[in-house]
């Protein structure tokens, strides 16, 4: 089925239609949920509450960008909800993220650090807008789609997140790491 054809039979209420457009976009949209909350059972739970909004809503597509990247901003919108809502019943501010709360003195300098725990360590709407850009492979035209802003703000936005995501990992590699190496090749 094509796009349009999927689309036009989600429209009817099609079942098939439903499954077939689920089918091809479910896991990148699980996949990006997952990495914004980086929580498995809220991840199911969004994705679930997230196609449901777009049938319900289908009607109301436009055709303006691709219906992954419609799905993608429905999807992005509940996990951004979901992170304040869990934030503000916490008493934690939107803009901290639980890992640094939880992670003794923000990671001891001696400590290793992968890219997703440095991403934990992001305010959720910066690790949203990298992992919108270099995890789902979204231009910054999509980008904005997504997040409901103009394009040179996704430029911005995400030179800010490049940053802050440099800072926490050269904060978490000790001196030692960063000197050269005194063995020689052979």
């Amino acid at each position: 089925m094509t796009e349009a054809e999927i689309l036009e039979g989600c429209r009817r209420g099609d079942q098939h239609a439903r499954h077939e457009l689920y089918m091809q976009t479910s896991a990148r949209i699980h996949r990006v949920l997952l990495r914004i909350t980086r929580d498995h059972e809220a991840a199911l739970d969004l994705a679930q509450s997230a196609y449901l909004k777009a049938f319900a809503r289908i009607n109301q597509f436009n055709g303006r960008a691709a219906v992954a990247t419609w799905l993608h901003r429905i999807a992005v919108t509940e996990a951004l909800q979901y992170l304040r809502k869990r934030n503000r019943d916490t008493g934690a501010p939107f803009t901290r993220s639980e890992a640094i709360a939880t992670t003794p003195d923000h990671q001891a300098a001696d400590v290793r650090m992968d890219i997703e725990d440095a991403l934990a360590l992001l305010d959720p709407l910066d690790r949203t807008m990298l992992l919108l850009r270099y995890d789902v492979g979204q231009d910054y035209r999509a980008i904005a789609e997504i997040l409901d802003c103009a394009e040179g703000t996704v430029s911005s936005r995400l030179n800010r997140a490049r940053g802050r995501l440099r800072g926490v990992l050269k904060n978490s590699y000790s001196l030692e790491e960063d000197a050269p190496s005194t063995h020689q090749n052979k």
